[in-house]
């Protein structure tokens, strides 16, 4: 079922026409989400591995027309570009590539793990949060953000991948959040004796209503890019991708 989020609680409506869709498959989670001009939100997730070539369409059909936005009227695609699962992030930049270029709309790109701080961020109304997701292999990926002024998720230093034994995680935020921290935490059972304060939510995953506000912060910003510009950050050995385009 689509959810109708209360667009007082995230967006104003814009004396712009700004018809956003979002989309997410970065993870095992899949996402959709629109942000009409008048503020209101209408957005679909579902949990499902494997899946998401099959969910990702219906799930923009979903969202479009709980909102009653023909295609035709959106102004922006945005989605998140990594890191995370290549397969499942080739599969949400080939889609909006695809749409953009149909529409002749500009994409925005916003990272995952910025995606995944915003909702944790907003989830518990705390000033940072330590976001981390499996990256296999003994590894990783790993960033702080913290909120800005504008309740924003604000990136601290860089976004890292790093084998567990090198993390530090010594002096830590307020919380933490994403599937890496049960990698984390399954490898030092001990460490959550020493930080008890902090608080941790490793089954919470980045979202397509998260990513509409990270995309309308970029917006601001006029950091959007032309469809056939648009890369994907895999992050393991600093890998930069531009997709074809289709």
């Amino acid at each position: 079922m689509t959810e109708l989020e209360d667009p007082s609680a995230v967006f104003v409506e814009s004396p712009i026409k700004l018809n956003i869709l979002a989309i997410d498959s970065s993870t095992e989670a899949c996402s959709a989400a629109l942000l009409r001009d008048d503020g209101q939100v209408f957005s679909e997730f579902e949990i499902a591995p494997r899946q998401h070539t099959r969910l990702l369409s219906k799930m923009m059909d979903a969202v479009l027309d709980a909102g009653k936005t023909p295609k035709s009227s959106l102004t922006h695609c945005a989605f998140c570009n990594g890191p995370g699962a290549f397969t499942g992030i080739r599969i949400a930049a080939a889609t909006a590539q695809g749409l953009a270029i149909g529409l002749e709309i500009p994409v925005i790109t916003i990272s995952t793990l910025a995606t995944l701080a915003q909702a944790s961020l907003d989830r518990h109304s705390l000033a940072d949060t330590l976001v981390a997701l499996d990256a296999r292999m003994g590894e990783i990926y790993w960033a702080i953000y913290q909120r800005n002024k504008s309740g924003i998720a604000a990136l601290k230093d860089s976004e890292k991948l790093d084998k567990l034994d090198k993390l530090n995680l010594e002096t830590l935020p307020a919380s933490g959040a994403g599937h890496g921290w049960k990698v984390i935490l399954e490898s030092s059972p001990s460490w959550m004796v020493k930080h008890n304060d902090i608080v941790i939510d490793a089954d919470l995953f980045p979202d397509a209503r998260s990513l509409l506000k990270l995309a309308r912060q970029a917006l601001c910003e006029n950091r959007v890019v032309k469809p056939e510009n648009v890369q994907i950050n895999y992050l393991r050995n600093q890998v930069a991708h531009k997709p074809r385009s289709r």
